[in-house]
């Protein structure tokens, strides 16, 4: 029995994770917190008939990682105290089905207008493939300035998110990514973070906005 088990034994407002496997990909099935810099173990579960059960108790929602005995697929989503079920195919991992969870549709709502802005990079790869061939350097730059324009969409994009949803603990999420990309732009981050509720602002994920910037921390 894992730590969550325990704690969800003694508080009956956790959560219950019913998952389904399309096919047969493993016996058992690793349930870990995704942290900063690390991945913790938390609980193990039998798979049987393709079939597996998680219950626990989270503090806070949080994103969480699934992943699978002699298997390298993996799986992230969130964990929030409700009772919700994943369907999981083997040969797409990357798009596991969940309801039940208002906050892993928000997610999933944020994660497909990021895809479809993305998208908009594929159609640049034939013109700079053609520049670099031709050794076109004026191409190049203009392909070079497209891709900018893109990076830049999705970053307002995500900004543009949290600031409508920032009563959500996935603006949380979403904004602590933010500290990780190539160019941190401390200002908008920090001016990003005071839009959050007080709520959201105790999540881990605003924690380590807070600590990272030097904005001081809201009391659990």
């Amino acid at each position: 029995m894992g730590q969550l088990q325990k704690e969800a034994d003694s508080n009956k407002n956790g959560f219950v994770l019913q998952g389904t496997l399309k096919s047969a990909l493993s016996d058992k099935v690793y349930l870990s917190k995704i942290t900063q810099n690390d991945i913790q173990p938390v609980d193990s579960a039998k798979i049987e008939n393709n079939n597996f059960v998680f219950q626990g108790i989270v503090e806070h929602p949080e994103r969480f990682l699934l992943s699978f005995e002699n298997s390298s697929a993996a799986v992230i989503f969130i964990v929030e105290n409700t009772n919700f079920e994943i369907f999981i195919d083997p040969d797409q991992m990357e798009e596991p089905v969940i309801n039940g969870s208002e906050l892993n549709t928000k997610l999933v709502e944020y994660k497909l207008a990021s895809k479809n802005i993305f998208k908009k990079i594929d159609y640049l790869f034939p013109k700079f493939q053609k520049a670099r061939l031709e050794n076109d350097v004026k191409k190049l730059d203009e392909v070079g300035n497209e891709l900018k324009q893109i990076e830049s969409e999705f970053t307002d994009f995500s900004y543009n998110f949290i600031k409508n949803n920032s009563d959500s603990y996935v603006a949380a999420m979403v904004l602590s990514d933010q500290l990780k990309s190539t160019t941190v732009d401390t200002l908008r981050i920090s001016n990003a973070y005071k839009l959050l509720s007080e709520e959201v602002k105790r999540s881990p994920d605003a924690q380590l906005i807070a600590t990272a910037l030097g904005l001081g921390s809201v009391k659990k």
